[in-house]
């Protein structure tokens, strides 16, 4: 995989996957560094080779409404256009919020990123 490390969003390429962790809670980070990123996020997505998102939520116990608003965009692009998207590694609390917001209703959660990534590939 190749990677990209920002302040607010870790990025990795694995061929057709874009894995995107969040690297903590928009309160640890500055308003303008949030929005400049989960920006460069979303131009990344505009290559139309990467039909799957992978959301690593294993770097915060539990994310707030900015983060979770900028997840729901990443994985709204690519179902747009026909592909995929699913969250992984996410901690019981991260779990409960994802199910109380129907979340995993529309993107499934799975334990480990090579999880997710073989459930997207899958179909």
């Amino acid at each position: 995989m190749s990677g990209t490390h920002n302040k607010v969003f870790k990025l990795e390429r694995d061929e057709d996957v874009l894995l995107v962790t969040p690297l903590g809670d928009a309160g640890s980070f500055r308003y303008h560094d949030v929005h400049e990123e989960s920006n460069v996020v979303l131009q990344v997505l505009e290559d139309q080779t990467l039909k799957y998102v992978v959301i690593d939520l294993s770097c915060e116990q539990v994310l707030g409404s900015i983060i979770i608003s900028v997840m729901i965009k990443l994985c709204r692009k690519v179902g747009a256009r026909g592909g995929k998207a699913a969250f992984c590694n996410a901690s019981p609390d991260m779990q409960e919020v994802l199910a109380t917001m129907n979340l995993t209703r529309l993107w499934a959660h799975h334990e480990t990123s090579a999880e997710a990534i073989n459930a997207l590939r899958a179909g």
